[in-house]
């Protein structure tokens, strides 16, 4: 039962205004019918556009900072072109991160051979820098890079080829680990360079126990029941 709110007469259910002095009736407990626009305040924008805007602002941001720092180097300190090592860090950056946003249709292999490409390129800078050490570029990182590489690639080939659960997913990665890390304190070891070696063969060992127990979690289906509930897989 409702009243009016200015004279206070009671209101049929069906009454949109007082019949008495015909103030409107408001119930609070009725959902009111919303009329629709003729037209949307933010038009509907094609996720790709987005995804290029956001990679053009991106783009903008890694370029302001090297520009200044070339800047300052050519003109404080010209003697040591240390903007280098900035600009490739965002470049690196840049390949890894933001142009993919740029192509149309993802093409893995296609990135896989950029993002090759770009590590190599960076690893190659600290080289031509001081090439009197040479070493550690052609017997620890051309490599570990290569190792790596070819575990990404092989990565990406067999989760392409047919849907994989989630905890195959993880143990995958973790088995890439092992090689790579592996590989890296063996090239480290030849080249004599044992804290470094020391450092990569405990967290081969440690990512060789989380295999273990994700072969076991990949097994068996209480454990991945019980880790999708923990993990809000």
């Amino acid at each position: 039962m409702s009243y009016c709110v200015n004279c206070g007469v009671e209101l049929d259910k069906s009454a949109h205004k007082c019949a008495l002095c015909d103030t409107p009736v408001y119930n609070p407990n009725e959902k009111s019918e919303e009329t629709s626009l003729p037209f949307s305040h933010t038009p509907d924008i094609p996720v790709g556009i987005k995804q290029k805007f956001i990679a053009l602002v991106v783009t903008f941001i890694l370029l302001i900072p090297n520009i200044v720092c070339m800047f300052i180097n050519l003109f404080v300190n010209p003697e040591s072109l240390w903007f280098i090592f900035v600009a490739s860090s965002s470049f690196l950056c840049w390949i890894l991160f933001v142009f993919p946003f740029f192509t149309k249709k993802l093409h893995p292999y296609l990135m896989w051979g950029f993002d090759t490409l770009a590590v190599a390129l960076y690893t190659l800078v600290f080289y031509a820098n001081d090439p009197s050490d040479a070493k550690w570029y052609f017997n620890i990182a051309v490599p570990v890079i290569a190792i790596v590489s070819a575990c990404v690639l092989y990565f990406t080939f067999w989760y392409r080829k047919r849907k994989r659960h989630w905890t195959s997913k993880v143990l995958h990665i973790f088995i890439d680990l092992v090689i790579c890390l592996s590989v890296a304190s063996l090239c480290f070891f030849l080249g004599n360079y044992i804290i470094a070696c020391e450092i990569a063969l405990v967290s081969a060992v440690c990512c060789l126990a989380l295999v273990f127990f994700w072969l076991y979690a990949n097994k068996s289906k209480k454990v991945r029941a019980w880790l999708a509930k923990k993990l809000f897989v």
